[in-house]
């Protein structure tokens, strides 16, 4: 049976305190963003000063997701198992050790120290990242969940903007290896902050019983779980396909430099700012809380200005069209997360938030590898376009079969 709360069970004087939630929350996020982004955000200072190649400086940027993955499903389970709330301060307590300890290790010069310490981060990273879209979810009634849970994670590719911007500015005053610890105190910071505004909210609390493991092995044979993660794996390999390689595209085909084109494609993640929120506000108001039409548009979208791009001859249409993409693909981008828990017993909402966030990563980590190989082989940049394309139209496919879950009275 749906147990869960109608709109009238959430009372108009804690209006505020909800929107301070998705505030702090998104904060929260924010800063998150910008401390998984710095050492890409100071990549020159952090080879030269290690001494290490391209190919190992960007393997620190991508510790804290290596160790989300790796330790994902477990964690989701056991955020089923307790209170989500008190687990916030602790999450950021340890991106806060994880990022100190990345402090000492660049002062030090040792490479493996920082890769451990950033994988300790990413324990922390992906714990407030569920937390985050959980309260969101919870926090409000089933019709604004979508738009909460896409608002919330807006956040995120703000803070990289905040970091691509913030970080250089920051090392200058107290060295690069400091601007670790600077983002991870705003993030215990902004978590307590957090902590306080989701107690003083009515939450969703529908299941009084924590999760089983016949209930894991229930949400393992949902089908419709398993087709929003296929859908979560195309979603994110997509964005990740312009994300990842358009710069060097642009570089190769127009002759600009590197810094110019990653300018210019740095809007492409840009306008998920406002995307994420639209997608999520569309599913909810306009079409009656129905995700499919969302996900199918992003799809579509995509596909069809991923041929309008590999056909552009001048650079102007080539980026108008890369920013409209990413505006398309990020509409589903925070949609996953919610559709998801519909098709689940509420009491697996952590595990079913972690499914989807794990393979949102899996989908990052593929895609531009799978770019790489295929340019190889064919000696062209331009064949990341005919995989855009591919991805698109099955993921559109894949849409097309797939159940509606906004709509539906119960788990299935």
């Amino acid at each position: 049976m749906d147990t869960r709360l109608a709109d009238a069970d959430f009372p108009a004087e804690g209006s505020a305190w909800r929107v301070i939630t998705i505030a702090t929350g998104w904060l929260l996020l924010l800063f998150v963003g910008a401390y998984l982004i710095t050492p890409a955000s100071v990549l020159p200072l952090v080879m030269a000063d290690l001494g290490i190649t391209e190919a190992t400086a960007a393997a620190l940027v991508s510790m804290p997701q290596v160790a989300a993955t790796v330790i994902g499903i477990p964690v989701g389970i056991y955020l089923d198992r307790v209170e989500t709330r008190a687990a916030v301060p602790v999450a950021a307590a340890v991106l806060l050790a994880g990022s100190t300890g990345d402090w000492m290790a660049a002062s030090g010069g040792s490479v493996s120290l920082l890769i451990a310490s950033r994988l300790l981060a990413g324990v922390g990273m992906f714990v407030l990242w569920v937390v985050s879209i959980n309260v969101a979810s919870s926090t409000f009634p089933p019709t604004r969940r979508a738009t909460a849970t896409s608002v919330i994670i807006s956040g995120y590719p703000a803070g990289y903007a905040l970091g691509q911007l913030g970080a250089p500015r920051v090392a200058a005053v107290v060295g690069w290896p400091g601007v670790f610890p600077v983002f991870g105190v705003a993030v215990l910071v902004t978590s307590i902050a957090f902590y306080v505004a989701v107690g003083r909210v009515s939450r969703f609390h529908a299941s009084t019983e924590p999760m089983t493991l016949t209930g894991f092995k229930r949400v393992l044979r949902n089908r419709n779980v398993w087709s929003v993660v296929v859908v979560t794996i195309f979603g994110y390999s997509l964005y990740m396909v312009f994300n990842s390689w358009m710069p060097t595209y642009i570089t190769q085909r127009f002759g600009v430099s590197l810094a110019e084109s990653g300018t210019f494609v740095a809007l492409f993640p840009a306008v998920g700012i406002l995307a994420r929120p639209t997608g999520g506000w569309l599913s909810d108001t306009v079409l009656a809380r129905r995700r499919r039409p969302v996900f199918g548009a992003s799809f579509v979208g995509a596909t069809v200005l991923a041929v309008v791009m590999f056909y552009s001859t001048t650079m102007t249409v080539l980026v108008a069209m890369l920013v409209l993409a990413g505006v398309f693909i990020q509409l589903q981008i925070g949609l996953m997360y919610q559709s998801i828990q519909e098709f689940v017993d509420p009491s697996a909402a952590g595990t079913a938030v972690s499914l989807a966030s794990v393979a949102g990563w899996l989908g990052s980590f593929v895609a531009p590898v799978m770019v790489g190989e295929l340019v190889a082989t064919a000696g062209t940049y331009a064949v990341l376009f005919v995989l855009a394309v591919g991805l698109g139209v099955t993921g559109a496919l894949i849409v097309w079969q797939m159940a509606e879950s906004g709509e539906s009275t119960a788990p299935a």
